[in-house]
């Protein structure tokens, strides 16, 4: 006869073994690493019928940035941000050129290893169409463009693809271009249906013009843009439609103008759902529109969220923090979680992180949180007038409300 204790021992060590191999397969379905790709970024376990957003600025490199012998500093103290969304999105302000040393103003030129560094810190829905994408002529265009092709193909069926858009589909040859259509994103988030386009309305010189999705501020760019924007909703049905726009208007300044936002509402009305407009290389106000019947935000105006990284300012004003200037140093980052409802989407529990570029005792570069934390952090090491400074900076960036306008 069977001893019944080494019967019950089995038992135990049988549950025991299978209590463990399952806790390993649930450790493993949720895992962020990738046998594919290495990444440093990290899964954002949002709801099936939702996404979340994080939007950030404008990515530039100035003399300073490039000077840098480790651009993954520039993202360290942000990258709880930038890799907790399901999507960070970013504009990249340059040629990305590895036959091109890297080039400062006016005619910027990054190499891959700057905005692989926002890629490592979870930045993975990206525009290039602004004024400064033809910088390096047609062959600084074609070699975006390989740029873009190969991120996407490194990440393509990763847990965190990179999508990117902003020149034609055919960038080799003028008369190639001329006849090809703007470049989008169409993806899936779980039940979330995503369409992203990145377009610009202002370019420093008309070379290679037709190899970007450029449609200027003119009544002819203005109408190409509206069909445009209508034709693509209608042939990819989505959820979420995000327009990414390099918009023609001054730079360095913090007005809203009227024209300008009934420009963004009547594009609103044509499909676009989250309108993000870059440019000022200063951060504006926010306008929700929300629904007066569900009382629910369902779409949202992006005015302009600012430099995330730069170099413009390169010598804060201690004595007059409130300079125009200062503001190039700042920007936000905004993150928006969207939810699919049954005949819309509504945006959930908006939030608004004020963000600086901080220059280090080593000149880096790097962004900053603007919290209690990196206050003291400051006063313990000594730079109480960087704190001072910064303090200021960020009750005036509290001055650029944020609105709710319902509709």
């Amino acid at each position: 006869m069977d001893n019944p204790l080494f019967f019950l021992y089995n038992r135990i060590n049988m549950k025991r073994n299978l209590l463990l191999i399952t806790v390993f397969a649930v450790l493993t379905l949720f895992s962020c690493t990738s046998t594919q790709v290495e990444t440093k970024s990290t899964c954002k376990k949002s709801k099936p019928d939702e996404v979340n957003f994080v939007i950030c600025g404008d990515i530039m490199a100035h003399t300073q940035n490039f000077r840098m012998k480790n651009f993954n500093l520039i993202w360290d103290d942000v990258r709880d941000i930038t890799s907790g969304s399901d999507f960070t999105v970013a504009n990249v302000e340059a040629p990305v050129c590895d036959d091109q040393p890297f080039e400062n103003y006016p005619n910027f030129n990054m190499q891959r290893s700057y905005p692989q560094a926002a890629i490592d810190a979870g930045v993975n829905l990206i525009t290039v169409a602004n004024n400064h994408t033809n910088d390096q002529d047609t062959d600084g265009i074609i070699k975006t463009s390989e740029w873009i092709k190969d991120v996407t193909k490194k990440y393509n069926g990763t847990l965190r693809p990179v999508y990117i858009c902003g020149l034609r589909e055919n960038v080799l040859d003028d008369k190639a271009s001329k006849n090809s259509q703007p470049t989008y994103c169409y993806f899936t988030k779980d039940k979330v249906r995503i369409l992203f386009l990145g377009i610009t309305q202002i370019l420093n010189t008309q070379k290679g013009a037709d190899r970007i999705n450029y449609f200027p501020h003119t009544n002819k760019g203005k109408e190409e843009l509206k069909n445009l924007i209508i034709k693509l909703r209608k042939e990819n049905p989505c959820d979420v439609f995000i327009l990414a726009m390099h918009s023609e208007e001054p730079e360095y300044n913090l007005t809203v103008f009227p024209k300008r936002r009934e420009w963004y509402l009547e594009l609103l009305d044509n499909g676009v759902d989250i309108l993000w407009a870059n440019h000022p290389h200063c951060p504006k106000p926010i306008e929700y529109i929300g629904n007066s019947k569900t009382k629910k935000i369902e779409k949202v105006i992006l005015y302009s969220t600012g430099n995330t990284i730069s170099g413009q300012r390169h010598k804060p004003n201690y004595l007059n923090p409130a300079d125009m200037h200062e503001y190039t140093g700042e920007g936000f980052l905004v993150n928006l979680t969207v939810k699919k409802e049954k005949n819309s989407i509504s945006i959930k529990n908006p939030h608004t992180t004020y963000i600086t570029t901080y220059i280090d005792d080593s000149k880096n570069y790097v962004i900053k949180k603007l919290d209690k934390k990196f206050y003291n952090e400051l006063i313990n090491t000594g730079h109480s007038a960087w704190q001072n400074y910064l303090e200021e900076r960020e009750k005036l960036l509290r001055e650029l409300k944020e609105t709710t306008t319902w509709q």
